[in-house]
Parts: C-alpha cells; sequence; structure tokens
C-alpha cells in the first residue's frame, strides 16, 4: 500500500479558514449555541493560524454563530497575534494578569459575551474559567469534533510532515551501529528533519514546530515509555525500537521501527512475527464506518490468539492532525467511527521483559477503499536487519 498524496508547505489559504469555521458553526447549531469559546491553545491555532504560549495571560476566540470571531488577548500579544491570524477578526484586548478591575480578562469576556446567550465551552476550560464565564453554558468538545475528518488542505500538511519524519528516520537507521551513542541519533536524526523544514516551509513558525528522533535499545524496548540516556550505546543484536516524531510547522506525524544490528536474536523472531501480523490485519480492518474500537478489539485479540496476550501494554492507534495524539483513538472503549480523511496511526505492539519490544508505527489515511500509510519508512525484517 503506497500513497500518492501531494505535500502541502503553505499557509492555510482563505477558504481553507472560512471552511474550517463553517464546520463549527455547522455543529454549533446542531447544538442550540449562539456563541462558541476556544480557550485551548490547539482549537485557537485550528481557527486562526495562531499560535503562543500562553502563560498566566488566557486567551480566547468566541466564535458566534453568525458574524465575525472575536479574539481576547492580552496587550503584550496583540502586535503578535495581528502579524499570524488568518481570517478576520475582532481584538478585544485586556491590560494584564493580573490586573485592576476592568482591566483584566474578566472584564473583556463579560463586554464580549452578554449573559442571556447560549454558551459552547470545552471540556478543557478550567474550573476557575467556567466560574466566570457569562452566558448560559454548555460543556461540547465543538472543535475538537470539528478537528477529526481533516480537509484535503489538512492532508497535504500530514503528507508533509511525514516526509520529514521518514527523514529522521532514515537518519537515525544509517546512523545505528554498535557503540552509537543516543545523543548523535538524537542531535542527526532532529538536525535533518529541521534543515528539511526550514528549507522548504516559508517562513515556518517554531511555536509550532517540534521534532524527536531516538533510540530505545534492546534495555529499554519493552518500557515504550522511558527516556533512553543521551550517553547511552546501542549494542549487537536487538530488538531496537526507534522513534521519531514530527511537527513540522503546525501537522505532525510519526514514524517507528523495531530493528536489529548484525543478527536477530532467535528469541525475538516469533514476536517480531506476532506483532507484524497484527499490524497487517490493523491495515485489513481500517476503512470508513468501522468502529475505531472494533479495529483495536479484533488487533489484540489476534495478538492474544498467537500467545501475547500478557504483553500489551496499549492500544492500536490515536489521531493526528495539529498534534501528534488527538482523536480518533483507535481504542477499545473509544465513541470514534471511522471517516474518510482520518489520519491515524497504527501501532499494535508486544512488550516482553529482559526480551525486547516490538511496534511498528505509521501515520495512516483512512480513503474510501481502505487506508494508505503517508510515513514510508522501510518494514520488514529483511530490511532492518541493519550492517554491523
Amino acid at each position: 500500500m503506497t500513497s500518492n498524496i501531494a505535500p502541502i508547505t503553505g499557509l492555510p489559504p482563505a477558504e481553507e479558514i472560512e471552511l474550517r469555521y463553517q464546520k463549527v458553526r455547522t455543529l454549533m447549531e446542531k447544538e442550540g449555541l449562539d456563541l462558541y469559546v476556544a480557550a485551548h491553545t490547539d482549537n485557537v491555532y485550528y481557527l486562526t493560524n495562531f499560535a503562543y504560549i500562553p502563560f498566566e495571560r488566557p486567551f480566547f476566540l468566541i466564535v458566534p454563530l453568525d458574524g465575525i470571531p472575536t479574539i481576547i488577548v492580552p496587550l503584550l500579544e496583540v502586535s503578535h497575534a495581528k502579524q499570524r491570524v488568518l481570517g478576520k477578526v475582532e481584538y478585544n484586548t485586556y491590560y494584564e494578569y493580573p490586573a485592576t478591575r476592568g482591566q483584566e480578562y474578566v472584564s473583556s469576556l463579560k463586554s464580549a459575551i452578554p449573559e442571556d446567550k447560549r454558551v459552547g465551552i470545552e471540556s478543557s476550560l478550567s474550573i476557575a474559567h467556567q466560574a466566570i464565564m457569562p452566558g448560559k453554558l454548555k460543556v461540547v468538545d465543538i472543535v475538537d469534533n470539528a478537528r477529526l475528518v481533516k480537509t484535503d488542505y489538512e492532508v497535504g500538511r500530514i503528507a508533509y510532515a511525514s516526509q520529514v519524519a521518514d527523514e529522521g528516520m532514515a537518519k537515525a537507521l544509517e546512523l545505528s551501529k554498535p557503540g552509537a551513542q543516543e545523543l548523535t541519533i538524537y542531535g542527526e536524526g532532529v538536525r535533518h528533519m529541521m534543515a528539511k523544514m526550514v528549507f522548504e516551509v516559508p517562513n515556518p513558525n517554531m511555536l509550532v514546530s517540534n521534532f524527536l528522533c531516538g533510540v530505545w535499545p534492546k534495555s529499554l524496548s519493552a518500557q515504550p515509555h522511558s527516556v533512553p540516556g543521551l550517553f547511552d550505546t546501542l549494542e549487537e543484536g536487538g530488538p531496537n525500537v526507534c522513534i521519531v516524531t514530527a511537527q513540522a510547522d503546525g501537522y505532525s506525524a510519526e514514524v517507528e521501527r523495531t530493528y536489529f544490528i548484525g543478527n536477530v536474536p532467535d528469541e525475538a523472531k516469533a514476536p517480531f512475527d506476532a506483532f507484524m501480523k497484527a499490524r497487517a490485519l490493523g491495515y485489513e480492518l481500517v476503512k470508513p464506518g468501522v468502529p475505531a474500537a472494533e479495529v483495536d478489539e479484533k488487533v489484540l485479540d489476534l495478538i492474544k490468539k498467537l500467545g501475547y496476550g500478557d504483553y500489551i501494554l496499549h492500544r492500536t492507534g490515536h489521531g493526528f492532525g495539529i498534534t501528534g495524539h488527538e482523536p480518533p483513538w483507535v481504542a477499545l472503549g473509544s465513541e470514534n467511527v471511522l471517516e474518510k480523511n482520518m489520519v491515524i496511526s497504527i501501532e499494535p505492539a508486544i512488550y516482553i521483559p529482559e526480551v525486547g519490544g516490538y511496534r511498528h508505527s505509521d501515520t495512516v489515511l483512512v480513503i474510501d477503499s481502505g487506508c494508505v500509510p503517508l510515513t514510508k519508512a522501510r518494514d520488514t525484517l529483511e530490511e532492518l536487519i541493519l550492517p554491523v
């Protein structure tokens, strides 16, 4: 399975921003809302292209069912916002946090939101902010839901991030020799990814650009959320698990590979084969209309039938978009149903203490006929036995 999705590196055009607001307003209408308040940095970025670090000064984007959105920003950030925001917005500025009455963000909220309006808020909004929010409140994650299915523009942006991630993986595998240090692999992998983005993306925003390239050697490969030491060295054999993530100017992808240096230990062959069978089943199951939980259930059932049920630590996958971990969740308990233009990971895994971890991950696009990977690193056992 291969994809021929054209990568995109430019800023979203005006019609893309308007399409996102239309998606939000359609959901607002279904919920009976007059206004929606987005406060999470990812959601504000999705609708405006404005990335920022709030520190203690909150930002709020107020989207009306009809009319121009209002963004509440601290005075310190007004010029920054005007430089980056795409689409029409009105600015409502407060002085500072903390500030005297009339110059603080609570006054800005009260001036922008009438008490009689039906107002949607995010489930992630803090209790403190919920307590001072004007209007008749309803908790509903409208912007998060609008982000579930990607536009064609977003798919192109994620396809580009996938190319960047593939660049990091290629460099990591090239450098993987006995005695190679984590610091070298991390530094060179990140450098190559960042260089690719800097030279190919016009004026990239480093507030929404982030890269990781690391190898979990055999001793840590069964602990996927541990952290290798910078001066740890690789040894012959394996399994080693390389994790590469790329957020390239606002859109994210990941690629992960299990590989061996010089030889495959006998005890590694059967679990490698088992997780690859589970991965293949995941690709076979993913298509529009399929509940994401069903994919996870069947993939994990196969791992159990192959005798590795005691070595499952996590779900089959998660979504990509602005971030590298977001809905849809390919997991038991998920309420998401897969749709065309959703982008997910497929990464069933087996983790055997003292023996090693086994996981590939790809950034995968749901299409009409099933799914295709946007990341394209080598993935067979033969390709992943590296020379000494």
